[in-house]
C-alpha cells in the first residue's frame, strides 16, 4: 500500500511539473503574440493617425492657398510651404512606420509619390501668387484643385485609410483572441494544478496515517519473505544494524543462529517444490512458536535459516536454545499421506566471543554449520567442539 501511494505522490507531483511546463510554454507563446498583436495594434493607430496628418496638412495648404486669393496677404503662402513640409514630414513618419511590412510599405510608396507631387504643386503656387499676385494664382489653380494630382492624392488616402482600418481590425481581432486563449490557460490551468495539489494532499495525509514506522521504512514488504513471512536478508540486515546500536546489559549479550535443513533438496526432487514450500512454512512457523518475542527470525536462501537471540547469558544459554530449535524441527511434518522428518545443522557465534560487530557473527555462525554438515549433519556447533544430537 505504502509503495503504491508513494507512486501515485510521484505521479501527482510529475504531472504538475509537465502541467507547469506546459502551462509555461504555451502561456509564453500566447503571450509573445499578445504582445506582437498589440505592437501592431500600436502601429497601425500610428500609421491612421500620420495618414490623418497628410490629409490635414495637406488640405490647410489648399485653404491657405484660397485665403491668399481672398486677402492676398504674403504671410498665407509662408502658412501654405509650412504646411506642405509638415506634410511631407508626416509621410516619411508614415513610410517609416511601415518599413519592416514590405507589402503595406509597397502600398502606401504611391501615396508618398502622389503626395509630393502634390505638394510641388502648391509650393509652385505659392511662388506664382508671391510674385504675380492673387489673379495669376487664381487662373493656375482653376484647373488643378478638384482634378489632376489633387483629386488622385484624396482617392489614395482614402484607400490607405481604408486598408488601414481592416488591417487594424484584424490585428485587434488576432489580439483579442490570443488575450482570451490566455484567460483560459490561466483559469484551466489553475483549476488542473489545484487538482493537482489536491491529490498530492489527499496521498501525504495517507502517508501520514500509515504510522512513522512504515513511513521510515517504506519498502517494508520488500523486507519480508513472500513465502514465510520471515524477515528476509535485506531484512535481517537492518535489524542487525539496528541491534548493533542497542546498549546491552551487563552479562547479556547476541547470539547468532545459522542452520540449513539437511538434505532438503531431496524433498523437491521427491516430492515436489510445492511440498518443499510447505515444509519451508512449517519450519518458519516452529520457529516462531520456540523462539521468544525479542528475538529476531530470518530465512536467508533457499533453505538458510537465521535467528538472532537478543538477549542471552552465555554460550551454554545459546546451545540450549539451538538443541531445543533443532528438536522443534525434528517433529514429524505431515505432507498428505507421507510424514516427513527434517534434521537441520545449526552454528552458533557470539557476540565480542566470536566477533566484534554483525557481520562477524554471520560469518563465524555460517563457518559452524558449514563444519557441521561436514561432519555428519544433524548437529549443533557452538566452538570447535560439535556437541551430540539430543534425543527427543
Amino acid at each position: 500500500m505504502l509503495h503504491r501511494i508513494t507512486r501515485l505522490l510521484r505521479l501527482t507531483q510529475f504531472l504538475a511539473l509537465l502541467l507547469v511546463i506546459g502551462l509555461g510554454t504555451a502561456g509564453y507563446a500566447a503571450l509573445s503574440d499578445f504582445e506582437r498583436d498589440s505592437r501592431e495594434v500600436e502601429r497601425t493607430h500610428a500609421v491612421l493617425e500620420q495618414i490623418g496628418q497628410i490629409r490635414h496638412e495637406a488640405l490647410r495648404s489648399a485653404v491657405w492657398l484660397r485665403n491668399f486669393m481672398v486677402v492676398p496677404d504674403k504671410d498665407l503662402l509662408q502658412r501654405v510651404r509650412s504646411r506642405a513640409n509638415e506634410a511631407r514630414q508626416a509621410a516619411d513618419r508614415l513610410l517609416a512606420l511601415a518599413d519592416h511590412d514590405p507589402a503595406q510599405s509597397r502600398r502606401l510608396q504611391p501615396l508618398r509619390a502622389k503626395l509630393l507631387e502634390v505638394l510641388d504643386q502648391y509650393r509652385g503656387a505659392a511662388n506664382i501668387g508671391e510674385r504675380q499676385g492673387a489673379a495669376a494664382l487664381q487662373s493656375y489653380l482653376a484647373a488643378r484643385m478638384e482634378h489632376g494630382p489633387v483629386a488622385e492624392l484624396r482617392e489614395l488616402l482614402d484607400q490607405a485609410q481604408q486598408a488601414e482600418r481592416e488591417l487594424l481590425q484584424s490585428h485587434t481581432r488576432h489580439k483579442d483572441e490570443r488575450f482570451g486563449l490566455i484567460r483560459r490557460l490561466l483559469a484551466g490551468g489553475g483549476v488542473a494544478l489545484a487538482a493537482c495539489l489536491l491529490g498530492a494532499l489527499a496521498l501525504s495525509g495517507r502517508l501520514r496515517h500509515t504510522g512513522p514506522d512504515a513511513v521510515a521504512q517504506p519498502g517494508a514488504d520488500a523486507l519480508h519473505d513472500p513465502l514465510t513471512g520471515l524477515l528476509n536478508r535485506r531484512g535481517l540486515e537492518q535489524q542487525l544494524a539496528g541491534l548493533a546500536r542497542e546498549p546491552r546489559g551487563h552479562g547479556h549479550s547476541i547470539a547468532v543462529l545459522a542452520f540449513d535443513l539437511d538434505d532438503f533438496k531431496a524433498i523437491n526432487e521427491r516430492f515436489s517444490r510445492t511440498a518443499g514450500d510447505q515444509v519451508l512454512q512449517e519450519v518458519a512457523c516452529r520457529l516462531q512458536q520456540r523462539c521468544r518475542g525479542g528475538d529476531v527470525i530470518a530465512r536467508v536462501d533457499g533453505d538458510g535459516f537465521v535467528v538472532v537471540l537478543r538477549s542471552i547469558a552465555s554460550r551454554l544459554d545459546a546451545e540450549t536454545v539451538a538443541k531445543r530449535i533443532r528438536a522443534q524441527l525434528m517433529a514429524p511434518i505431515p505432507l498428505g499421506t507421507a510424514v516427513l522428518r527434517i534434521g537441520a545443522s545449526i552454528g552458533i557465534a557470539l557476540l565480542h566471543e566470536d566477533g566484534t560487530d554483525m557481520d562477524a557473527l554471520l560469518r563465524a555462525a555460517d563457518g559452524r554449520m558449514c563444519e557441521v554438515k561436514k561432519a555428519g549433519k544433524q548437529q549443533v556447533r557452538s566452538s570447535t567442539q560439535i556437541l551430540e544430537p539430543v534425543g527427543f
